[in-house]
């Protein structure tokens, strides 16, 4: 099966897939909403922001499951969303998935990568609320991804395998005809991958890339884009200057 988002195809057409790591890390501290607001600026194609579900049920946007402060360890799923905001977190402005899309609707699309299982619902329920269209999501977890590509086949879903999955990984993506693209470390980017990234026809998309040399050789290696940490190499690459 062929990507099916209209976004992702759209956007793939003017050359490399360019996402912004957690939003614009060396301009505001990662995950915030200052980093969002920051990454919008440039021309990117997708703003990477990871998930998580607090205990009330909100879409809580953190790498880690947990927060580490002076007073102690406050895990995301034990602890509702205004519980974790009074912790006056130093990084910045703690944001929601509604947030995120509030800030980039008509600017640029978001890559969502879940760091927890069956997300899907309060995903599809905030994607629908907005009406927005230009989402990724990303991750392990195979029936969140699938779910969310049934109910909203607009959208585009990619496989983050583990070691077990790269093992297998042409039988494995047979087996996920549903998938638009996986999303990979950049090491693993080499001639067996790619071919059976293009058998099963889904796009390679390489993760964390922050230095132009190893930009161009992942790119001329095959894959169809690149995060990174670094917004200015993203723009970089649309204007012919990584080398």
């Amino acid at each position: 099966m062929s990507a099916t988002s209209p976004y992702l195809l759209e956007r793939l057409s003017g050359g490399p897939l360019r996402t912004a790591h957690r939003g614009a890390p060396r301009l505001a501290p990662d995950n915030t909403l200052e980093s969002i607001v920051a990454a919008a600026r440039f021309e990117v194609d997708f703003i990477e922001i990871d998930v998580h579900r607090t205990r009330d049920g909100h879409l809580l946007l953190w790498h880690d499951g947990q927060f580490i402060t002076p007073d102690g360890v406050y895990k995301i799923a034990e602890h509702t969303l205004a519980e974790l905001r009074a912790l006056k977190v130093p990084d910045g402005t703690l944001a929601t998935l509604p947030e995120a899309v509030e800030v980039v609707q008509g600017h640029t699309g978001l890559m969502i990568d879940l760091k927890a299982p069956d997300l899907h619902a309060e995903i599809e329920q905030v994607l629908r609320a907005a009406a927005f269209r230009e989402a990724l999501v990303c991750g392990g977890y195979d029936e969140t991804l699938s779910r969310l590509k049934t109910a909203l086949p607009h959208i585009a879903v990619s496989r983050t395998p583990d070691a077990a999955y790269h093992r297998e990984l042409p039988r494995r993506l047979a087996a996920e005809p549903y998938l638009d693209a996986v999303t990979v470390y950049w090491r693993t980017v080499g001639p067996e991958l790619v071919a059976a990234a293009q058998a099963a026809g889904v796009r390679v998309l390489a993760w964390t890339v922050d230095y132009p040399h190893i930009a161009r050789q992942v790119l001329d290696a095959g894959a169809d884009g690149i995060t990174s940490n670094d917004v200015e190499l993203l723009a970089a690459l649309r204007t012919e200057t990584v080398s």
